[in-house]
């Protein structure tokens, strides 16, 4: 029998998008082992985790094993040695850089592209890592082509070791809707846009917040769901506006419902690996408004207006034109649900488990 070991450090991290492709990965190979589109008499996969409080998922063919704690030490020597002799996958950078037969996920280059998202030590570390991970691991999956790109110019890794692999964006279909978030933020269905903040200055909040003071539309709403970034708001001139919601940390069920129920969702970040919070608005049956740079063209094709990300009268006109022209608005509506429809979970989990089949 084949086996392969699972990087597992996740269990024990917070839930960010790349904590979410690697839950999302592992349970569509368990789906797929108890379908037999993986044949569970020819190949066995174990998660090595560490050891940790959170509660741990129930798998039907996937064994976890729990063992260490989730240290650097614990990644970079306990990791490698249980998996010694077979072949490992680790879905993200946190992995250990001179296993043998490795196989790594790395999703974008932001370590060295977008310096100022990140400390000093970060920056350092990573660099160096994925440089090293280019070298010692036998392939290497990312999540769209500009990402395979600047892999390329940023760590040296080779084009030809890069596989690209687009992640799965319909969790939030699996998720019962929140419907009560409406109610609690005032928000009228149909009459609100919705936008993501986040500490980041590369997500551009404040450009978006900037749009929206050029707008002057008293018959809308601008939601914002996420962490907040208080400078933000008190750099824009809006700290008080009445007409901007600010919800704060919403769960996926609530996110679930914001998107089904926005006008337009806006994105206007100025480097992303792939760009999930579109495909899932537009899985969501959303419009959407995103930045007409790094992978978001490649990730949202037709089914998005593009504005530029540094002209907030730019996103404001984008915005406008959704909220003015519904032929256009359900036009988009149609074609992002189609988009979205080509990024599922599932197909990812089978055209990955392709690629790895190869290795064992």
């Amino acid at each position: 029998m084949k086996t392969l070991y699972i990087n597992g450090k996740y269990l024990s991290q917070a839930v960010t998008g790349v904590q979410r492709y690697a839950a999302g990965m592992v349970e569509a190979w368990d789906g797929l082992l108890a379908e037999g589109e993986i044949d569970p008499s020819t190949y066995r996969l174990r998660l090595l985790a560490p050891r940790t409080p959170r509660p741990l998922p129930r798998f039907r063919h996937i064994e976890i094993v729990q063992c260490g704690l989730g240290s650097r030490a614990w990644e970079q020597v306990e990791l490698p040695l249980r998996s010694a002799g077979s072949v490992l996958f680790s879905p993200y950078g946190a992995a250990p850089l001179w296993k043998g037969r490795h196989l790594v996920t790395i999703h974008d280059a932001g370590a060295s592209a977008t310096p100022q998202q990140y400390s000093l030590s970060f920056r350092k570390y990573y660099s160096f890592a994925y440089s090293q991970l280019g070298k010692s691991c036998e392939a290497m999956f990312t999540v769209s082509e500009f990402s395979r790109q600047e892999l390329h110019r940023c760590f040296g890794i080779p084009l030809q070791k890069i596989s690209v692999i687009p992640p799965g964006c319909d969790h939030l279909t699996k998720v019962p809707s929140d419907p009560n978030v409406l109610d609690r933020a005032g928000l009228s269905p149909g009459k609100f846009v919705l936008g993501v903040s986040s500490q980041s200055p590369i997500k551009n909040f404040e450009g978006l917040v900037r749009a929206w003071k050029h707008l002057e539309r008293t018959d809308f709403k601008l939601a914002i769901a996420g962490k907040e970034n208080s400078r933000v708001f008190q750099g824009s001139g809006i700290a008080g506006d009445t007409a901007v919601v600010r919800l704060g940390y919403v769960s996926d069920g609530e996110l679930r419902v914001l998107y089904e129920n926005a006008a337009v969702f806006v994105y206007p970040s100025y480097y992303e690996g792939f760009g999930i919070p579109p495909l899932e608005a537009m899985t969501c049956g959303c419009p959407v408004v995103v930045a007409n740079g790094s992978s978001l063209p490649e990730a949202c094709g037709d089914a998005a207006l593009y504005c530029d990300p540094a002209n907030p009268e730019d996103i404001a006109s984008k915005i406008t034109s959704l909220l003015d022209d519904a032929k256009l608005a359900m036009e988009l509506r149609t074609k992002g649900r189609s988009r979205g429809q080509m990024f599922t979970t599932r197909n990812t989990a089978m055209r990955l488990w392709t690629e790895i089949e190869r290795h064992l």
